[in-house]
């Protein structure tokens, strides 16, 4: 039987059984009281995900498509096979003039190579709602379903404090494939109220919305806001944003206001609505910061919640919400559209100099913004994605600078447990025993973090990110588990400001997913602390048999900027 010919009514009540069983056992305490699934997020958000083994992401992106220009690039998959997205601040898949909100038409995969061609501009596509002196229209997020589409436009501040205050958003609609657009007559959002907007991305023309949550569920239209700005305010003019509010909406009324209901909580394991928006609880509250002790001569201190997109990867069965703060990428997954929300990638491209493609002195690394992941682009297995996210360097960007339809792989591999059997053998470095092998690091300043595990102890690595650390560490992620009991740690380059390990290194192991120290650990020859440790200097460490999915080298990073060096990380296990 294929889906479509699947009862609705089983289907809807095997995907409401399988969901309650894993959200229920968060939200549920007491004598079967129900929290509000806003309690729930609240769980400490470095918690980690137990739901995936191993994660990648590529330092900078890696496909540009040919002839964009602009950023943010909200976008759907639509009925007609072709992904539809909307830039801000540029000329689109054109040569004509630069606009602050473009509409595009993008043909063919990362693999095959990308087409487009731009359709609408500015006015044709939304109002800006306040000051035009003051604010322009920027896109948020779009969504194509029974083919139609629809584009979530903000206005956003612009002239002084640009890009740090959100007060309106509105939603249009194109029946013919984006070529014209309606607009509403008035904001529907307002007041700084769930003005930041994007949709849940259920895949092509949201077909996957069905199998995901039923046909009673799948009657609505998704879409997640934030409040008072898209990112963190950067001149604190407004409040920076640490929830992420659901709402949902039928189908055939997306752009009537009055028939949109906010997430409220749940009860007996279902989401409850309002369509008061000042009854709306956050699906995810997250108040961390990253960078909160920059070096001198760097700016830090950002909130993790942004635009972003969430996608439902109808492989693994998981949302995924992929957020930043341009120097990281902050990732979370869910197995509801209302969470529990977990972190399961913090990536940190750090606070230092961007490099760009094209850049012949360094490998490209850049962070980004208004992170994405186009679901036409999603493999069939659902573990290789693609990542959309920009960046701009002044005073002018180009092609290499990623100022267009910019994408990068990320990789996930599904936690599964595993019996560790491997048998001793001290040459077989596990560090290169395949290709389950991810390098895990703080941050890698030169985007080299596959030199230590390449074999050769020559090339050299420092996790120099322009921030004040007090935990540093070096090691890898596998996809099952492996017993081991030794380490060679090869020293990188030493530098008059860090490259060295102040207290340490001691070794943990990653056991159901937590981080675990060795027992019995002996370092040759005796590691100093200073720079005097050396460059390229092999330090072997040994340690009582253990075993684990992952492991690392750890400790506080020494110099005045605190970072340390490597040149490669070999694991064994010795007889």
């Amino acid at each position: 039987m294929s889906e479509d010919q699947e009862s609705g009514a089983e289907l809807s009540r095997r995907q409401f059984l399988r969901r309650t069983a894993v959200a229920g056992a968060v939200v549920t305490v007491g004598l079967g009281a129900s929290l509000p699934v806003a309690a729930a997020a609240a769980v400490p958000q470095d918690t980690p995900s137990t739901f995936f083994s191993t994660v990648s992401i590529e330092e900078s992106g890696t496909y540009a498509a040919p002839g964009s220009d602009g950023d943010l690039w909200a976008n759907c998959w639509a009925d007609d096979d072709s992904t539809y997205a909307a830039n801000g601040d540029g000329r689109g898949f054109s040569d004509q003039p630069f606009k602050d909100i473009v509409m595009n038409r993008i043909d063919g995969t990362p693999e095959s190579g990308l087409s487009g061609v731009k359709l609408a501009e500015a006015d044709q596509i939304g109002t800006v709602w306040g000051d035009p002196t003051q604010y322009n229209r920027k896109p948020t997020g779009m969504v194509c379903v029974d083919g139609v589409l629809y584009v979530a436009v903000q206005d956003l501040k612009s002239g002084a404090n640009a890009f740090d205050d959100v007060p309106n958003a509105s939603i249009s609609r194109s029946d013919d494939h984006g070529r014209t657009w309606q607009k509403t007559s008035q904001p529907m959002f307002t007041d700084h109220r769930f003005t930041t907007i994007f949709f849940l991305d259920f895949g092509k023309d949201s077909r996957n919305a069905g199998y995901a949550l039923g046909p009673l569920d799948a009657g609505f239209v998704y879409a997640y806001g934030l409040d008072w700005n898209w990112r963190d305010s950067n001149t604190n003019t407004v409040p920076d944003p640490v929830d992420v509010y659901l709402a949902r909406v039928p189908r055939h009324a997306v752009q009537q206001r009055s028939q949109w209901e906010f997430f409220t909580g749940t009860r007996n394991h279902r989401p409850t609505w309002s369509r008061k928006i000042q009854d709306k609880v956050a699906v995810l509250h997250d108040p961390t910061r990253r960078f909160t002790q920059p070096l001198p001569g760097k700016s830090g201190d950002l909130t993790v919640i942004s635009q972003g997109g969430v996608l439902y990867n109808r492989p693994l069965d998981r949302y995924i919400y992929t957020s930043w703060t341009d120097p990281t990428f902050e990732f979370y997954e869910s197995p509801t559209p209302w969470g529990p929300w977990k972190r399961f990638l913090s990536h940190d491209f750090g606070l230092v100099e961007w490099y760009e493609m094209g850049d012949r002195t360094h490998t490209p690394k850049n962070g980004g913004y208004a992170t994405t992941i186009p679901s036409k682009y999603v493999s069939h297995d659902g573990q290789l994605m693609w990542v959309q996210s920009n960046w701009w360097k002044a005073p002018v960007p180009t092609p290499e600078a990623n100022y267009n339809f910019n994408l990068r792989r990320l990789r996930v591999t599904p936690y599964r447990p595993t019996i560790p059997v491997n048998h001793p053998n001290s040459h077989d470095n596990l560090a290169r025993s395949g290709a389950d092998v991810t390098p895990i690091q703080v941050s890698a300043h030169y985007a080299h973090s596959s030199y230590y595990n390449d074999g050769d102890r020559t090339r050299s690595e420092d996790s120099y990110d322009g921030a004040v650390k007090s935990l540093d560490f070096w090691g890898y992620a596998f996809s099952r588990s492996y017993r081991m009991n030794r380490l060679v740690y090869t020293t990188g380059t030493m530098f008059p400001d860090g490259g060295w390990f102040a207290s340490g290194p001691r070794v943990q192991v990653r056991q159901n997913f937590d981080w675990v120290d060795v027992r019995h650990l002996r370092i040759t020859p005796d590691y100093p602390h200073s720079s005097s440790a050396g460059a390229n200097v092999p330090y072997t460490i040994s340690f009582e048999t253990t075993w684990g999915d992952g492991v690392r080298v750890v400790g506080q990073p020494g110099g005045a900027s605190t970072f340390t060096s490597i040149a490669e990380l070999e694991v064994y296990l010795d007889n």
